[in-house]
């Protein structure tokens, strides 16, 4: 009950800082050129900050050593939820470049605006590290199958080496060379680090916020398949792949963790991927704002019965 805590308090904070984002913009106190250099200045430096000062922090090479069994449990999720997605396109007789947005936004959760703070909070000892572990796995999907599935019928989805090797994969492989080699940074420059890395939180969830108020996310509303993935990706999936992974797994702490991430809203990454292939960019920035108000539900929802 304590770790439930946890996330209900997190996600009460959560809802404030979209409310005072989007205040911020509805006042024009902000405006969209301030949100886009927000969200370069989030994801390429931040985030990032974050993943490596967390993992740094207090971390040991042998916790890592102990961690790698994440990696099979974060490779069975992406396994599943590709499978249960294709599956559920099926069913709701999507086509075309819909029905491959609509994978893409149910596959992809987002850890990193709303994972990291939620998964530290729980578990603060072993959380940073199931984080980096996490983020292999997470990022070669995003970069590949995910990339592929935003990229239009008419175009071809080029894997480019250097949008791969992007800044937050630059931090999670950075934190297992210290990992590894057991490298110490001095503890201001790791407080240095940690401070602006803790902004992101915060920061992110006023971006969300704010692109309420810009973005033509209500058509979303009208379409049956953003209720029935939600109840399906946000609560029936991650409930089951706990109730079955914690049956065969005997590291617990690991699959709540997983079971967690299986249940955050749309990667804000997908929107900016259809975005810039022009690729049903209203109906994934639509899909990233609704299941992220969404998740302040289906998060206590799943939290509740899994902690």
């Amino acid at each position: 009950m304590e770790q439930f805590n946890i996330v209900l308090n997190q996600l009460i904070l959560f809802f404030i800082l979209m409310i005072i984002g989007y205040i911020a913009v509805r006042l024009k106190v902000v405006g969209e050129t301030f949100l886009d250099g927000l969200s370069r200045l989030i994801t390429r430096i931040i985030l990032p900050l974050l993943v490596f000062s967390n993992a740094i922090s207090g971390t040991t090479r042998q916790q890592l050593f102990d961690g790698y069994p994440i990696l099979l449990l974060t490779l069975a999720f992406y396994i599943s939820i590709i499978t249960v997605c294709f599956c559920l396109g099926k069913i709701l007789r999507l086509k075309g470049e819909r029905n491959k947005v609509f994978r893409a936004a149910m596959i992809f959760g987002n850890a990193g605006f709303l994972g990291i703070p939620l998964i530290t909070s729980i578990f603060p000892e072993n959380g940073p590290i199931y984080i980096v572990l996490m983020s292999i796995i997470d990022q070669s999907f995003m970069w590949t199958y995910g990339l592929k599935l935003t990229t239009p019928a008419t175009k071809k989805a080029k894997f480019s080496i250097k949008n791969f090797i992007n800044p937050a994969l630059c931090a999670v492989i950075l934190s297992l060379i210290f990992l590894l080699l057991n490298i110490h940074l001095p503890d201001v420059v790791v407080n240095a680090l940690s401070t602006m890395g803790r902004s992101a939180t915060p920061l992110s969830l006023f971006y969300l916020g704010g692109l309420f108020y810009f973005c033509n996310w209500k058509s979303v509303l009208k379409t049956k398949e953003l209720y029935i993935g939600i109840l399906a990706k946000m609560i029936a999936f991650p409930l089951a792949f706990y109730a079955v992974a914690s049956r065969i797994c005997p590291y617990e702490e690991m699959v709540k963790t997983i079971s967690i991430i299986a249940a955050l809203p749309t990667m804000t990454t997908i929107a900016i991927f259809t975005k810039s292939n022009h690729n049903e960019e209203d109906y994934a920035v639509g899909f990233v704002l609704i299941t992220t108000a969404a998740s302040l539900i289906t998060l206590t929802i799943v939290s509740y019965f899994i902690l």
